[in-house]
């Protein structure tokens, strides 16, 4: 477990780090959600079944929303959350779900998403460009997720406050959550309380 934590709402949403964690919150607040859902991060993949492991001891926990980045293999990344759920033993009292970023069916990373959002800005044709000329004097060429990674930081740059990162823009209001793009997120997060109400009408 990345740090100690106390379960004060019936659902929980965790990613992967900080920089998630602060998306993740921007976002259900903007839901209205913040009452029912509590968001964390469970510090990296490879702590992700020990934190879930711990989240046993809470009994007031009813749902556990898993994200993680696909990165250059969703196949994978979905294997490896799954595994991750089976082995931590988790009550069958808990529902249980995931969600593999961009938009659980596709490679790639939460800044993929976004970039999905922002490409509409006045700004985007700036961005482009520069991404495009860098792209084209470096030696190695970036993989998928670190030339999103890169475009989206230029992007990032462009905003009124210098040097944010991706999460704080989120807590900012810079980040455009009704866009469509953001839609299959969305609609997760609202099934994880959804399914939280229909445990408790079914009790």
């Amino acid at each position: 477990m990345s740090k100690p934590i106390n379960i004060t709402k019936p659902v929980i949403l965790i990613g992967e780090g900080r920089d998630e964690e602060r998306f993740f919150s921007a976002l259900v607040d903007h839901l209205d959600l913040g009452d029912m859902i509590q968001v964390a991060e469970y510090g990296g993949k490879n702590t992700l079944k020990g934190f879930l492991s711990a989240l046993t001891a809470f009994t007031n926990l009813k749902a556990i929303g898993v994200t993680r980045d696909a990165d250059n293999d969703y196949e994978s990344a979905q294997k490896a959350v799954a595994s991750a759920i089976h082995s931590a033993n988790l009550p069958t009292s808990l529902q249980v779900s995931s969600f593999i970023l961009p938009n659980d069916t596709s490679h790639g990373a939460l800044e993929a998403l976004v970039l999905m959002a922002v490409t509409d800005f006045s700004v985007w044709t700036c961005v482009d460009a520069f991404s495009t000329c860098v792209s084209g004097k470096i030696a190695e060429p970036f993989s998928t997720t670190d030339h999103d990674k890169h475009r989206l930081q230029a992007w990032l740059s462009t905003l009124p406050r210098p040097g944010l990162r991706l999460g704080e823009a989120a807590a900012a209001g810079a980040i455009p959550f009704d866009h469509p793009a953001f839609q299959p997120l969305t609609a997760f997060i609202k099934s994880l309380v959804s399914a939280t109400e229909n445990r408790s009408q079914h009790a």
